[in-house]
């Protein structure tokens, strides 16, 4: 089973909202920290050739870059607040585009703070993702989500009316 990386993300945030994701209930669109994103990723780095969609990974990567002849992933994130999930999906990219052979490596950048963090895949992650790909596996395959934890992204959470309405 294939897991799409928006949906490896929000695991790793919260099962409940991968299991939404998994079932196409889809955020509120109109969420205005989603709108921040996106300004974020238009605003900056216009050289890039950005969000770039792999169908076969059904990734959206962020932008692609090639220095020194390797080729580099970013994921662009609006505050450090958010750099250990930017990590986290982003390894994850560099495992999906690893399975099919392509060697790259992952670039986290937060614009505003004018931040950047070179990211390499390890071997241990590899293994640190399988065992998270089987967790998500479980608990994608069950009927019923996962039981309401509220967290502090919940506040923010663009599914938060399917668990708090």
């Amino acid at each position: 089973m294939n897991i799409a990386p928006s949906i490896y993300n929000a695991f790793n945030i919260c099962p409940r909202q991968a299991w939404l994701l998994s079932r196409q209930l889809t955020a509120d669109q109109q969420n205005t920290y989603l709108d921040i994103g996106r300004l974020i990723n238009g605003e900056f780095f216009s050289r890039e050739k950005k969000e770039i969609y792999i169908p076969d990974l059904a990734a959206k990567i962020d932008y692609v870059k090639k220095r020194d002849g390797e080729f580099f992933v970013a994921e662009v994130k609006k505050s450090s607040a958010t750099m250990q999930s930017g990590i986290v999906q982003l390894k994850y990219y560099l495992y999906l585009l690893d399975k099919k052979g392509i060697k790259a490596k992952g670039l986290i950048k937060i614009p505003k703070e004018k931040k950047s963090m070179e990211i390499e895949l390890s071997e241990e992650d590899k293994k640190f993702i399988l065992e998270k790909i089987k967790t998500l596996q479980d608990i994608l395959k069950r009927e019923e989500p996962p039981q309401v934890k509220k967290i502090k992204q919940c506040r923010k959470c663009a599914h938060y009316e399917f668990c708090f309405a």
